[in-house]
């Protein structure tokens, strides 16, 4: 079901596939933060609901308005699910600069009132480091604001990670073009650094985007379609399974 969060042109869909008790995976799509990838929603949200999640995807970005708005957004409709009698536990999965989003919400509890217990990311945007940075992703989100260097060291999301960040699935692949796999290999350090469980697959062929890497996510690029890759989302279940049975 559509819903419009806060009379704004950003809406959230969701999908319970009944009224029972079971966990909740909330998607944040890519889009470099100036859209939500249809790729990245509707074909993962059918295969987790498959797997027998249910499943909640912000779109985040149509007012286009700058940080923390689309953070507010994404935690604010988070909120409104935490409680509910049919949700277990909450899971974050969040691709690109999607990924940035809710690792960003994931990482600050205490700011935004939002407490995940697993995050799954896609070859997502973590750093502001020059070296290595998706730049498109932080001019879209901090708009005016771009070129204040304290806001963006802090959204350098790998400086902020502490001992409270949640257990993580990151993949991406070595060859991404767009986002570099140094965004992912820093965030990876950060969680070595505090002793925190981490799983990390990296694909050794495929550009950015790839999303489930199958015909359903292509749209129609057969460059998006890589058998090889799309194992990443039976990999996902697995370590799902792996660590909800242990929260048990």
């Amino acid at each position: 079901m559509r819903h419009y969060y806060n009379f704004s042109k950003c809406y959230y869909d969701d999908f319970f596939i009944d009224d029972n008790k079971r966990d909740l995976i909330i998607i944040s799509p890519g889009g470099g933060y100036d859209h939500t990838s249809i790729r990245e929603s509707d074909p993962v949200k059918d295969f987790y609901n498959l797997h027998g999640y249910h499943v909640v995807i912000v779109h985040y970005t149509e007012e286009h308005l700058p940080f923390p708005y689309p953070q507010e957004v994404l935690a604010n409709v988070i909120k409104l699910y935490q409680n509910d009698k049919r949700v277990n536990h909450l899971i974050g999965l969040g691709f690109s600069a999607g990924g940035h989003n809710i690792l960003e919400v994931a990482l600050h509890p205490d700011t935004y009132g939002v407490k995940f217990d697993l995050l799954m990311l896609a070859y997502p945007v973590v750093t502001s480091n020059p070296n290595y940075a998706h730049m498109g992703s932080f001019r879209a989100l901090l708009g005016d604001k771009f070129e204040d260097k304290i806001l963006l060291k802090r959204l350098s999301l790998e400086l902020e990670v502490t001992k409270n960040a949640p257990p993580l699935f990151l993949w991406g692949t070595w060859t991404d073009e767009s986002v570099d796999v140094m965004n992912s290999i820093l965030l990876l350090e950060a969680y070595k650094k505090n002793n925190l469980n981490v799983e990390y697959h990296v694909y050794p062929m495929g550009g950015h985007g790839l999303s489930l890497s199958n015909e359903k996510t292509s749209g129609g690029d057969p460059k998006k379609v890589i058998p090889y890759v799309s194992s990443w989302s039976d990999e996902s279940i697995k370590w799902l399974e792996y660590n909800l049975n242990k929260m048990e």
